[in-house]
C-alpha cells in the first residue's frame, strides 16, 4: 500500500483515526505531567600545592596527575555506590581539566537539597582521599597537595527526567498505531463489502436458472 492509499484510507476513516489520535495527545501529556523534576547542581575546584616543600615524592606526581587521578577516583564504582548507601544521588559527574588543575562537578539529585548534600560529600571525599594517600607515605601535612573550591556548589539547572523524551515516544507510537487501526479497518471494511457483493452475485447466479425453467415451462 502506497502513501496516497493510506492517506485515502485515513481520510476515510477519519471518525477511527482521530479518537485514537486524541487518545494519544492526552496520554502524551499524562506521561509528561509525572516526569519529576531533577536539581542540578555544579561547581568547581583547583588543586593547590602544600605551602612548605617536602623531600618526599608525591604518590600522585604533579598536580595535573593528582587531577587525573583523583577524577578516576571520584567516578569510581566504589564512589558511586558509596554515596548511594548514604541517601544521596550517585548521578553525578567528576571532570578534570586537560592538562590543568582544575575540576569540575556536575551532579543531578531529586531535590536541590540532595544534589548540594551529593556536591559537598564529593569534596569530603576529594580532601579524604588526598589526605589518607600522602599521609601513607609521610608527607607533613604543610606539604600535602589539598583542595580549594573556586566556585561553590549551587543550583544551576532544574530539568524534567526525560520529559520531552518520553512524550516522544509516546506520540509517536500512539500516532503510528493510530494510523494502522485505521488503515485495517478500512481494509476489513472493503473486504467485508466485498464479500456482501459476491454473496448477492452468487444469489442471483443461482436463482437465474430457476427463472428460466419456469419461463421455459410456461412456453
Amino acid at each position: 500500500m502506497d502513501v496516497w492509499a493510506i492517506t485515502v484510507a485515513v481520510v476515510r476513516r477519519w471518525y477511527v483515526f482521530l479518537p485514537l489520535l486524541a487518545l494519544t495527545v492526552l496520554a502524551a501529556l499524562w506521561v509528561g505531567g509525572r516526569a519529576t523534576e531533577e536539581s542540578v547542581v555544579t561547581a568547581t575546584v583547583v588543586l593547590v600545592p602544600g605551602s612548605e616543600s617536602s623531600e618526599i615524592e608525591n604518590p600522585y606526581g604533579g598536580i595535573g596527575e593528582t587531577a587525573q587521578v583523583l577524577e578516576i577516583v571520584l567516578g569510581s564504582r566504589v564512589a558511586h555506590e558509596a554515596l548511594e548507601e548514604k541517601g544521596l544521588s550517585p548521578d553525578y559527574a567528576v571532570n578534570a581539566r586537560s592538562q590543568s588543575r582544575i575540576m569540575d562537578l556536575s551532579i543531578t539529585g531529586s531535590t536541590s537539597e540532595v544534589s548540594l548534600a551529593t556536591a559537598d560529600e564529593l569534596l569530603a571525599m576529594a580532601r579524604k582521599e588526598l589526605s589518607d594517600r600522602q599521609e601513607e607515605v609521610g608527607i607533613p601535612e604543610a606539604a600535602q597537595i589539598g583542595v580549594e573550591v573556586l566556585r561553590v556548589p549551587a543550583v544551576t539547572d532544574v530539568v524534567a527526567d526525560g520529559k520531552l523524551r518520553n512524550m516522544a515516544v509516546v506520540g509517536i507510537a500512539g500516532g503510528a498505531l493510530s494510523l494502522v487501526v485505521a488503515v485495517v479497518f478500512d481494509d476489513l471494511v472493503g473486504l467485508a463489502r466485498r464479500w456482501r457483493g459476491s454473496s448477492r452475485h452468487s444469489a442471483q447466479a443461482t436463482s437465474d436458472p430457476e427463472r428460466s425453467t419456469e419461463t421455459d415451462g410456461a412456453g
